[in-house]
């Protein structure tokens, strides 16, 4: 029995080869908001939601913002 991703014809990503892009692509997303972060390491979701949103990292997104963002790109990469 294959796993939750083989050569075969998947709904969402077509072939294995497919998935491996979209991780790809998620994954440059997420190294690029701990960039813009400044900060590679990780903090406990809770804190940062229950933090302060001060500090602004560039005209778009705060720092909460992104750390909730590259939680939730860590999450979809866990799934795929």
């Amino acid at each position: 029995m294959p796993g939750p991703i083989s050569d075969a014809y998947d709904p969402e990503f077509g072939t294995a080869d497919n998935c491996e892009r979209v991780k790809e692509a998620i994954e440059l997303v997420r190294i690029a908001i701990s960039a813009a972060i400044g900060d590679f390491n990780l903090r406990d979701i809770l804190e940062v939601i229950d933090g302060p949103d001060a500090r602004f990292v560039n005209s778009v997104f705060s720092e909460r913002t992104l750390r909730i963002i590259r939680f939730a790109l860590n999450r979809a990469l866990e799934t795929l």
